[in-house]
């Protein structure tokens, strides 16, 4: 092993140290989240959850509202992943709106509380802390950036504020969704069909039929 080898052995073992430390902590956090809320949920109890030291809590994350961040992002991103491997191979505004719902619904069932709790306004629970957009904002600049390209596609309205519909719609969806699973099909078939109806013209009834919309995909 040459000298430079030898030195970036301590560095590498450090760095999966730090990284599986850091994985711990979110792990925890995210538990604790969900079983307590963020109120009710220190640095200090997340350190102790993840068996690491208080200290190395600070070393990962600037406060309790920096970890919900990395929380509610990390549950983004494996949201995003669900619905774009399902939602990538079918064609159609309301197939691909179906076909969402169902994944929403089926990441749901498997992690429970964690799309309630990454949901939690930020601004509003910290409102001195520097800003941070929370699951909902982005998840409505997403659908306001699909919005967009579907009016300039011809595939949809295009007298809409696309921000405004956007909240719209993550709002529907929440709010429909307390529904419960026991009424999936006519939760999904209703949404679909109601979403539908208010974004594609009659005259874009052909166009809707091939068009992709897949939020998250485009950039807001």
């Amino acid at each position: 092993m040459t000298a430079a080898q030898q030195a970036a052995v301590p560095s590498t073992r450090m760095d999966r140290r730090k990284a599986e430390s850091r994985q711990k902590l979110l792990a925890a956090a995210r538990r604790l989240f969900i079983e307590q809320g963020y109120h009710a949920t220190r640095p200090q109890d997340i350190a102790r959850a993840a068996d690491v030291g208080y200290g190395t809590f600070y070393l990962h994350f600037a406060d309790k509202r920096d970890c919900f961040l990395a929380f509610a992002e990390a549950a983004r991103a494996e949201l995003e992943s669900v619905v774009h491997e399902r939602v990538a191979g079918v064609d159609g505004v309301e197939a691909q709106v179906h076909t969402l719902l169902e994944a929403l619904i089926d990441y749901a069932e498997r992690n429970p509380g964690v799309l309630k709790a990454a949901m939690t306004d930020v601004s509003v629970i910290d409102g001195d802390g520097p800003p941070g957009g929370s699951l909902i904002d982005r998840w409505a600049a997403q659908w306001a950036a699909q919005l967009r390209a579907g009016a300039q596609a011809g595939a949809m309205y295009d007298d809409y504020d696309p921000e405004v519909a956007g909240h719209a719609i993550v709002g529907l969806i929440r709010g429909a969704a307390d529904c419960g699973r026991r009424r999936r099909a006519a939760l999904i078939g209703t949404v679909a069909r109601f979403l539908t109806r208010a974004l594609v013209p009659e005259g874009a009834a052909e166009a809707a039929k091939h068009h992709k919309f897949i939020p998250g995909k485009a950039d807001p």
